[in-house]
């Protein structure tokens, strides 16, 4: 995997001149953002998403006053790691209280995990649920508890699975994920002005929420020659299935990965899709 510091090394800067939409909640877009800027690139922040706090933290507080009785605690996003230990904090409730083996799906979830002291067991090699199912293999047992904290709209799979492998899972809503359309006119007016070369998708929510917010504004064709591309194989489906035309799906599902097969796929000057 070469970075976008190795990219923005190189001679030839392999965005420059051209112009990337990011559909991530404000915050999270800032790395996406840099990354592009040094890979020469101009960023149009286009954020979809808005992450709050759920209304009712009653079963929140009943699994963190619960800690200790988990087996397993595991967080399938950076923002699940954010609200639940920023609910916490609320509580008064450290993070050694923690003592169940912990499970992330991906680097970046690790990270904010280890950034509070704690330890990681197991990160997928495939950063999804199916890879996480899979990495945590045989050190699963019929019994052991299991604490999900998750958005309101997260996959069903994975809880799911762990139920038929016998595990007691509780899932528990640590945040909720609203469409911010807010900036659609502006957005559309560029597409249509030809003034966005690719969109990126980092979730199968910013993929729904982009066609949601468009939808008074797309017409026939009107995504031509611009470049769709996916963080991974979840995203893509729920593009394809809401009538996009994905040309890039990264190999490895990170901000890295996505940009390194975008940058791939677009090559030399043209600004039309097929190359």
């Amino acid at each position: 995997m070469m970075s976008s510091e190795a990219y923005a090394e190189s001679p030839k800067r392999p965005l420059a001149g051209r112009c990337i939409m990011v559909t991530r909640e404000r915050k999270q877009a800032r790395e996406m953002i840099g990354k592009i800027e040094a890979l020469g690139g101009e960023a149009y922040a286009f954020p979809l998403l808005k992450m709050i706090p759920p209304e009712d933290y009653t079963e929140l507080d009943a699994a963190i006053h619960a800690l200790g009785s988990y087996d397993w605690l595991i967080f399938t996003s950076v923002n699940g790691v954010r609200f639940f230990f920023a609910r916490m904090d609320q509580l008064g409730i450290p993070a050694a209280s923690i003592i169940g083996h912990l499970a992330a799906v991906g680097p970046k979830t690790a990270e904010a995990l280890e950034a509070r002291g704690l330890q990681v067991a197991v990160i997928p090699a495939d950063y999804v649920a199916e890879g996480l199912l899979k990495s945590l293999g045989d050190q699963l047992h019929a019994g052991q508890r299991v604490l999900l904290p998750r958005a309101d709209i997260a996959r069903k799979l994975l809880p799911q699975e762990l139920r038929v492998m016998g595990m007691d899972v509780s899932e528990v809503d640590v945040y909720h994920t609203v469409i911010d359309a807010e900036q659609a006119p502006q957005a559309a007016r560029r597409i249509q002005q030809g003034r966005i070369d690719a969109i990126l998708f980092t979730s199968s929510s910013t993929v729904s929420h982009f066609v949601q917010a468009m939808a008074p504004y797309a017409s026939p064709g009107w995504l031509e020659r611009v470049r769709v591309a996916c963080i991974g194989p979840i995203t893509a489906e729920t593009a394809q299935r809401l009538g996009l035309t994905v040309d890039v799906v990264a190999q490895e599902y990170t901000v890295d990965g996505l940009l390194e097969a975008l940058t791939k796929n677009m090559g030399g000057n043209t600004h039309d899709k097929q190359i």
